[in-house]
């Protein structure tokens, strides 16, 4: 039986004990509280890496998607952009200049392009006009496994840095990635510069797998004349216009004067339609071949841009 001394000395020790616990457990419940902070302040970063735009022709714009996270990650729901021009205004981006979309990883998603967020989406694009939205991909998100996404336009521009938006579940995660455009020149002489010989350099240019020398382009381009002398009035045939725009983007690339890859696709498409004919000169000059709708258009579009020196 105990004594009433021995009764308060165990009291004091429970008290003293309850008290120490006490106490330890305020010392540790602070570290806990940092930890769970810490977890959430983890869970805000964005859980993928963005590589910045590349392309090779101003039309076709390719970024890479990694997941960089540790632990598990959902699928994106979506991809947001936006594009700044090299003069730092906004490139709208909408159906008329959207082309097509894909996504590439263990196989080739082709995406239907949207310019329209979901209602209630974490990703309030309210305020944000012009954008580019890249959804229902089938590729799923692993460790390490690099996903290349590809959009092309219907011109070709020069992109300084494009904004990207990536909702996954509630969170969206917004980006800033640089875009080669700027680097890549695609402002040089006109088709007028070449009607001079001399402007030629001692170049000669291979169109649809055949040489033409300075003396035989110049004659080329500039024969605006129909047999008899009359008007070229029925305008220039589409082997000539071909000819000589696809000549002038050569010319521009052979002084250096240009990017080496600027009007790809322009000058893919006029060396597809003059492979198919005949050394032009082979031809009467006041009845050359047309009818390629097509070439017509790519050279156009060289002459409508490539002689930029007068823009800000």
């Amino acid at each position: 039986m105990l004594n009433p001394l021995q009764k308060v000395s165990l009291g004091l020790g429970a008290v003293l004990l309850m008290f120490s616990c006490s106490k330890d457990m305020e010392e540790v419940s602070p570290s806990f509280s940092s930890a769970t902070d810490a977890a959430k302040v983890a869970n805000t970063a964005n859980p993928l890496s963005i590589s910045a735009l590349s392309t090779s022709d101003g039309k076709t714009w390719t970024f890479s998607v990694q997941k960089t996270a540790d632990g598990n990650v959902p699928n994106i729901g979506s991809l947001i952009l936006t594009l700044t021009g090299c003069d730092d205004q906004p490139i709208a981006l909408t159906g008329d200049n959207v082309v097509a979309a894909t996504v590439t990883g263990a196989g080739v998603d082709i995406l239907e392009p949207s310019f329209k967020e979901g209602n209630g989406s974490a990703c309030d694009m309210s305020e944000v006009s012009g954008y580019l939205r890249l959804s229902d991909f089938e590729e799923k998100l692993t460790d390490g496994k690099v996903y290349t996404f590809s959009f092309t336009l219907s011109h070709a521009i020069q992109v300084k840095s494009a904004n990207i938006w990536t909702r996954i579940s509630n969170a969206c995660y917004p980006s800033v990635v640089a875009g080669p455009g700027c680097e890549m020149d695609m402002c040089g002489e006109g088709q007028g510069y070449f009607h001079k010989s001399e402007h030629w350099e001692g170049q000669t240019i291979t169109l649809g797998g055949h040489t033409y020398t300075a003396a035989e382009g110049v004659t080329l381009i500039t024969s605006d004349k129909k047999e008899g002398g009359s008007d070229n009035k029925g305008g220039i045939a589409d082997s000539k216009a071909a000819f000589a725009q696809g000549a002038t983007v050569l010319l521009n690339r052979q002084l250096g004067l240009i990017s080496p890859n600027a009007y790809a696709a322009e000058l893919a498409t006029i060396e597809a339609y003059l492979s198919t004919l005949d050394k032009l000169t082979t031809y009467d000059q006041g009845d050359l071949p047309t009818g390629n709708a097509a070439a017509k258009a790519a050279a156009g579009y060289i002459g409508d841009n490539i002689d930029c020196e007068d823009e800000e």
